[in-house]
């Protein structure tokens, strides 16, 4: 029912594609498309498609077998909703997901346009701007080649190569091979086998994953819990699924895939249930990236060169001059054997030589953490095009990373004078004011709601940044219109819990805020419920029911003992109660740890 014809790609291979190597037609040759441009953000790979003639972000898959879409994607392009077969589940990172099918008149990729095509929409939105991600029923069409380090995508398709190794941009370095499971159109997925502390284990290669995750039932395997030493808790991770899942930053001795070894290093483990796919790690893209892949699905292989850097080390950054830092060991190699095969076409340079290029190797830089070098490459990008707004906004946030706020807020400056409706520019250059304590952030964050579509999954941060503004009406009016758009995605019950402590703060409809507060604190995870609880101490507070406002702050402050707001209500409650030692001891305690929280609080009338 769902998967789309495959001559759309076909023609797209017939009427671009480059030819491989000329000479006999028993000569193995890859006919290739020109490259499709990748873009990362952060740690997702995006490319741009169009949907029904507009413009459109993707994240690139590989380990969805189908095409998906956010629910206010959906509600923003205007296609149609209808339910998926009755029974159809599709499982994800934090549980199964009922889906329902969307339809668009028109969707073009990498030039060729298909119509009717067909989208899954799930209940989360992917909280990067992308309006959903593309999967295997799109990429199995054609081998892959994957050069996320250089922001390149291409679709091959090699003739007469029979078994031979199709890594064709390997002249001196070792190739690293992994066996598939086999892959067809009913299973798409690219499974593969590899090592965790001498353990086999079974990998899905999956660069809808951002981070490389190891399941716990692995990693027991390999002599690793949540209990050993030098693990430590990294708070929680979710995908398609209803449910947010704990995870993990877990040392790890040795991993082994394909004749490539990775000694000292960190990956995140978490309690990852695929389902029927009983797969014991995401290799998400920290590895892409760390690495050029090609996946043949014409011979059930998958091809790697290792690229330089750190592959998985959540914490470590590569010098500009080496190749990996000291706490993660670069992988070893065993050369792939030769095939005795003809030579395959001499590989095409990916180094830029254009603003386009620099600016995703800049990128790619950037989701490595390698600002010094993402700084570098962005910045001869702007330099060749000085009039693209996208690449100030991009290396204002290199060097917002490395703490540079003067040269962030002239290069979002620039972008927003370049492209006065740049709400993503306008958002990053209100957070910078707020970090820096400047006027002016309130204008920026009015632009943001001015420009960006209603069902933008940035209302949620925006709310939360009017908040910090003190500007308490925009803050409840963004998550108005957040939980509107998103009616069941995860993050409903922090939203919820948000706009009930904007309402208290704001001392607006509080019979709603106590009604937030309690569906929220029905549904949120009990580490992460202080600021919840606090919030709704504050509305009891407002309410002048001094009793439930002394229960709750108390419990939010055994929660989080350093949430000042939290204290604050405290001591006005005690005050209120008539218990002026403890109270005055509270509120002077916030006053001098947050003098300016004190203050903001003053303001909105919440005083002795």
């Amino acid at each position: 029912m769902f998967l789309r014809r495959p001559g759309w790609i076909s023609a797209l291979l017939a009427a671009s594609l480059l030819a491989g190597t000329a000479g006999a037609a028993s000569r193995c040759k890859l006919m290739m498309t020109p490259q499709l441009p990748v873009t990362m953000d952060n740690l997702r790979p995006v490319i741009t498609a169009n949907i029904n003639g507009v413009d459109a972000r993707f994240i690139v898959d590989t380990g969805s077998f189908f095409d998906f879409m956010s629910p206010a994607a959906a509600a923003e392009f205007k296609l149609p909703l209808s339910y998926a077969p009755p029974g159809y589940s599709v499982n994800g990172i934090g549980g199964s997901v009922t889906p329902q099918v969307a339809t668009a008149k028109s969707f073009t990729v990498a030039g060729v346009t298909v119509h009717d095509a067909v989208f899954l929409v799930g209940n989360n939105d992917f909280r990067g701007g992308e309006v959903g991600l593309l999967g295997q029923n799109l990429f199995r069409l054609a081998d892959d080649d994957y050069d996320f380090a250089d922001g390149v995508l291409r679709f091959v398709r090699p003739t007469h190569c029979g078994g031979q190794m199709l890594a064709y941009w390997a002249t001196t370095q070792p190739v690293s091979v992994v066996k598939l499971h086999w892959t067809s159109e009913q299973r798409p997925h690219l499974i593969g086998e590899a090592s965790v502390n001498g353990h086999k284990i079974e990998v899905l290669f999956d660069t809808g994953s951002p981070r490389t995750i190891l399941s716990l039932r692995a990693a027991k395997w390999a002599g690793i819990t949540p209990d050993s030493p030098g693990v430590i808790p990294a708070g929680v991770t979710s995908g398609l699924g209803a449910n947010a899942i704990r995870v993990w930053i877990a040392p790890v001795a040795k991993f082994d895939i394909g004749g490539e070894a990775i000694e000292h290093t960190r990956v995140l483990m978490g309690d990852i249930d695929l389902g029927s796919l009983n797969v014991d790690m995401l290799l998400g893209t920290d590895f892409f990236l760390a690495h050029h892949v090609y996946v043949a699905y014409s011979q059930d292989k998958l091809y790697f060169t290792y690229n330089g850097g750190v592959v998985f080390d959540l914490n470590a950054r590569r010098p500009a001059t080496q190749a990996t830092s000291a706490q993660n060991t670069p992988p070893s190699r065993v050369p792939a054997a030769s095939t005795g095969q003809q030579a395959l076409p001499a590989a095409a340079s990916d180094v830029p030589t254009d603003a386009a290029g620099f600016m995703r190797r800049g990128m790619a830089d950037a989701s490595r953490a390698e600002y010094p070098e993402a700084i570098a490459d962005l910045t001869r990008a702007c330099d060749l095009d000085p009039a693209d707004a996208d690449c100030r906004y991009q290396r204002g946030l290199a060097y917002w990373h490395s703490a540079r706020w003067e040269p962030a807020l002239a290069d979002f400056t620039a972008a927003i004078q370049l492209r006065p409706n740049d709400f993503d520019a306008h958002m990053a250059r209100a957070e910078v004011e707020l970090r820096r304590q400047q006027a002016g952030a309130a204008a920026d964050l009015d632009a943001v709601d001015h420009f960006a579509p209603q069902q933008a999954d940035l209302r949620l941060a925006l709310a939360r940044l009017y908040g910090a503004a003190a500007e308490y009406a925009g803050a409840i009016h963004e998550y108005d219109l957040w939980i509107e758009y998103h009616p069941d995605d995860l993050r409903l019950p922090h939203a919820l819990g948000g706009r009930c402590g904007a309402e208290a703060l704001a001392n607006v409809d509080v019979d709603r805020a106590l009604e937030d507060c309690n569906q929220a604190l029905r549904s949120i995870p009990k580490p992460a419920t202080a600021v919840a609880v606090s919030n709704r101490g504050l509305v009891y507070l407002r309410q002048g029911k001094l009793d439930s406002a002394l229960a709750d702050f108390t419990t939010a402050l055994k929660l989080q003992p350093k949430l000042f707001i939290a204290r604050y209500g405290l001591g006005l409650a005690e005050l209120k109660k008539g218990l002026k030692e403890q109270g005055r001891s509270d509120l002077l305690a916030v006053q001098a740890a947050r003098p300016q929280l004190a203050q903001r609080l003053a303001a909105v009338g919440l005083t002795p």
